[in-house]
């Protein structure tokens, strides 16, 4: 009897001590997985000037200004964008004198100079197919020309305004479609004047965000 009893004792003491162990890995793991913090995906950082109008997309890669009146084509970033302006608005046909449509338009771009000013300013000038290259090319040189001459006396930037002609050989679309027939419409897009602008990063701007997001991370 003494045995069997001392038996029972033995199997009751190794099941409490199987349970307590068993207890013990359970709320182990439990602190392990309350003190690791979980994968984040990092927020997209939308672009936004609700003062002028900004559209942008989530990304904060491509966006649209637009002023009070009417939009303005520009494609790239808040640091480099391009404002894509057509000669058809901006000179008659073969000519290089600014139309009166065309000065309205500059004026628009002056407006949104005012608002976002720019480190550097280059004036591209680009045609279509249609002429010989060598015509193209110094038809376009002139019409960059009379819009950073324009620009010149109309806004200030903090570096240099230039220009120069491209002529036909960077155009937006083909010329032509692909039987070899001539495609209006995308020469039509082809016509342009394009403002490469540049704005350097605001470092004492980039700093205060750096210490804000240090900042958040040591209360959190």
């Amino acid at each position: 009897m003494e045995t069997i009893a001392l038996r029972l004792y033995l199997v009751m003491l190794l099941g409490n001590s199987v349970l307590l162990a068993c207890s013990g890995n359970a709320d182990q793991q439990e602190k392990t997985t309350a003190t690791t913090p979980a994968d984040e995906p990092a927020t997209p950082v939308a672009i936004r000037d609700t003062s002028s109008g900004v559209a942008d997309s989530t990304s904060g890669q491509n966006y649209t200004f637009t002023s009070s009146e009417d939009s303005l084509r520009i494609v790239g970033t808040e640091n480099q964008y391009d404002i894509i302006l057509p000669t058809d608005v901006l000179f008659d046909f073969d000519k290089w004198d600014l139309r009166p449509d065309g000065i309205a338009l500059l004026e628009k771009v002056k407006a949104h100079f005012a608002r976002h000013g720019a480190d550097q300013l280059h004036v591209w000038g680009h045609t279509d197919s249609k002429g010989t290259d060598q015509y193209n090319l110094v038809l376009s040189q002139k019409r960059a020309v009379a819009v950073s001459n324009w620009l010149k006396k109309q806004i200030k930037i903090k570096g240099l305004i230039m220009a120069a002609g491209r002529g036909e050989q960077e155009p937006l679309a083909p010329n032509t479609n692909p039987d070899g027939s001539d495609n209006p419409q995308n020469r039509q897009k082809n016509r342009r004047v394009t403002l490469s602008v540049v704005k350097y990063p605001d470092a004492n701007k980039m700093l205060k965000q750096a210490k804000e997001r240090k900042s958040q991370t040591q209360y959190e």
